[in-house]
């Protein structure tokens, strides 16, 4: 939650009400995907309407906090400021990215979504989010060609 937020507080708010939310639905679970696959969704949905009431007439776009997730500690200086510099890289190029391709990218490769798990939680089709996802890549490349 806080890839899509970009916001701590406000993704450990949006993951609180969706565990509620969850819970007190808990009965209209039908097992026809994963619960997590469904937890998913109904989290993903409260992040699209805590978008919708914080910013009723922006353009959706969601920011990307830069954290160093997932990047070998060394004490190698050269390399963390190589690192770095990739990741802001990375980062500057995934903010260009239309929300609805970002949030491809944090579903799949982030949070390890399939692509039939990411269709279920967007509640769209799998060619869809196929297509989307592919697209979000080549941009992602042609933004970063050269520069990585």
């Amino acid at each position: 939650m806080a890839y899509l937020t970009g916001d701590v507080n406000l993704a450990e708010d949006l993951t609180q009400e969706a565990f509620a939310s969850a819970w007190a639905n808990i009965g209209r679970y039908e097992g026809r995907a994963s619960l997590g696959t469904w937890l998913h969704q109904i989290a993903y949905h409260k992040f699209i309407d805590s978008r919708r009431s914080l910013q009723h007439h922006s353009d959706l776009k969601v920011r990307l906090k830069q954290q160093r997730h997932n990047v070998p500690e060394t004490s190698n200086p050269l390399h963390r400021l190589t690192t770095d510099e990739h990741l802001r890289f990375l980062y500057e190029a995934m903010r260009k990215l239309e929300s609805s391709e970002y949030i491809a990218i944090v579903l799949h490769y982030t949070q390890g979504l399939s692509f039939r798990e990411m269709a279920e939680v967007l509640d769209e089709p799998v060619g869809t989010v196929k297509g989307r996802t592919s697209r979000a890549l080549k941009r992602l490349k042609a933004f970063l060609t050269g520069r990585v």
